[in-house]
């Protein structure tokens, strides 16, 4: 009996700090996993495409979310993967589809920045090896106030964030 009155009052206890400890998590649970929180920032788990051995190019896409009340702006990204990180986006130019690099990607206060095929993404020139499915390699990305955070990149099936993914499932 009185085992299980001290079991029902550790259980109390725990559960009355339950809404505390999981507020902040709650507040983002869409199914969203964030790997890394940096200064107001919350960064969701980056990925690749996996590509043919012979590609030289590769992209990072990743979705950035900013609950401060200030803006920042991703300046630049490094990674040992490549011999250069450049962030890009794509644009349309004179009825054409074109990809230029731009010098930073504003991160909205508030609001959230979308690294994702078509759009703004990490360029990686000159891979050192090939992206295979499964495998991981690190990537850092450098802000102008928040400073910088190092991640780990999921390298995807070569649809992942395509039409195709979604046809497949």
């Amino acid at each position: 009996m009185r085992h299980s009155f001290l079991y029902t009052a550790i259980l109390a206890t725990t559960l009355s700090f339950a809404p505390i400890s999981f507020a902040e998590e709650y507040q983002h649970s869409n199914n969203t996993e964030y790997v890394q929180q940096l200064a107001g920032l919350q960064v969701e788990q980056p990925w690749s495409r996996a590509l043919p051995p012979t590609a030289h190019t590769g992209a990072t896409f990743v979705n950035i979310h900013n609950s401060s009340t200030k803006a920042d702006r991703l300046i630049s990204a490094y990674s040992p993967m490549a011999e250069k990180t450049e962030l890009h986006n794509h644009i349309h130019q004179d009825g054409l589809m074109k990809m230029v690099e731009v010098e930073a990607i504003e991160v909205p206060a508030n609001g959230t920045l979308e690294l994702k095929p078509g759009s703004y993404h990490v360029m990686l020139i000159g891979l050192k090896q090939p992206l295979k499915e499964g495998e991981h390699f690190p990537i850092r990305l450098d802000f102008e106030q928040a400073g910088s955070i190092d991640l780990e990149v999921v390298v995807k099936d070569m649809n992942a964030g395509t039409a195709a993914e979604h046809m497949e499932r």
